[in-house]
């Protein structure tokens, strides 16, 4: 592991973004030699290793797995929207191949003109979120002094505006529901002055055993972000034993099936309501999905997402040898941009448009 420079999003400030160029990155290729280079939501550090991988001839793969563009256009900044969204594009086009978590991004990606999409979602550690995991002494801390008989609906993330958390606001006010908020951000104290007056309890960060803990000991899980490209805190509550009512926008939503582990929901406040009430009032019910939750998430271990993983890797070495003969000598060609950001690479300016390498 090599830390290297970053700064804070403007509009998200925990979000942390590498800088570029970096030539470190390259010094660091040659030292390590590796078979393959992979990208988490390459942006501007993802740069330098996607250069450094190509100038090697070595296979590249990058993850889609933030949507910056929509988070930007979420603030306002439609025009930086369009330019991060064709920024993003000439780079994963420029990768063997984009894994994706969602059918949702899969489609919205190749609706924008990305190519070689795959689909690699995320496993859920089933040790670590569990219902075995649930303690009286932990439903009391997120109860917080509050009627100790309450339904504990559950949400857990950052509080930024295009997690959309003010969508819970009246599910704070229904009778017999305690909302218990995990997490922070730049939104904390805005929310904190919304929630006044509301049966909610704001618990900051948790990590570790005590998320987990904390998940098993709530009763319900709610979460209102609409620009996710998956939703890993949505498995992690089903894992635990937590029927999970969603907003039904993104790739968020592929991860329940309506009625029968949770709820999906349109983006507004009254459809949060009705169905949490509708857990509140079912006991049963709510103990159903909280089984079938858990099992659709036990049918998702890591094991079987990093074997799929391993079976992408395969796959680009194997474009990688293709590529590599289909241009043995390219031709040097000045791209748009300048040569330290991104070199001449003549074989790359022409994969994207192959008609062999679109799949």
């Amino acid at each position: 592991v090599v830390p290297l420079r970053s700064f804070g999003m403007p509009f998200a400030p925990e979000t942390r973004v590498g800088l570029m160029p970096n030539p470190g990155v390259g010094r660091l290729l040659d030292e390590f030699q590796p078979d393959l280079v992979h990208l988490f939501s390459p942006a501007l550090l993802g740069v330098n290793g996607l250069v450094g991988g190509l100038n090697r001839k070595i296979p590249v793969i990058a993850n889609y797995q933030t949507d910056l563009p929509g988070y930007t256009e979420h603030y306002g900044l439609n025009i930086l929207g369009k330019g991060l969204r064709d920024w993003l594009r000439t780079l994963h086009n420029r990768s063997h191949l984009t894994l994706v978590p969602s059918q949702y991004t899969l489609r919205q990606l190749h609706n924008w003109g990305y190519r070689r999409l795959r689909i690699w979602g995320r496993g859920v550690d089933g040790g670590r979120f569990n219902p075995n995991h649930r303690s009286q002494a932990w439903r009391e801390r997120l109860l917080n002094g509050r009627d100790p008989n309450s339904l504990i609906c559950l949400y857990v993330g950052r509080l930024a505006y295009e997690k959309r958390v003010d969508l819970l606001l009246e599910v704070a006010k229904l009778p017999g529901v305690a909302l218990t908020i995990i997490g922070d951000g730049a939104m904390r104290e805005e929310l904190e002055n919304l929630f006044t007056g509301t049966d909610t309890y704001f618990m900051g960060y948790q990590v570790g055993e005590d998320l987990s803990r904390a998940y098993a000991s709530a009763d319900v899980f709610a979460f209102t972000g609409s620009n996710e490209t998956f939703g890993q805190v949505v498995q992690e509550a089903m894992a635990s034993g937590l029927p999970s009512v969603v907003i039904n926008e993104g790739g968020v939503a592929e991860l329940v099936i309506q009625n029968k582990t949770g709820y999906t929901c349109s983006s507004d406040s009254q459809s949060f309501v009705n169905a949490i009430r509708r857990l509140r009032d079912f006991s049963e019910l709510r103990q159903q999905m909280a089984i079938n939750a858990r099992q659709f998430a036990e049918q998702r271990p890591w094991e079987t997402i990093m074997s799929q993983l391993e079976g992408y890797y395969t796959e680009a070495v194997m474009l990688n040898e293709r590529l590599n003969t289909l241009y043995r000598s390219p031709k040097p060609t000045r791209l748009a941009l300048p040569p330290v950001i991104m070199p001449n690479l003549a074989r790359w300016r022409s994969f994207p448009q192959h008609p062999d390498f679109n799949a």
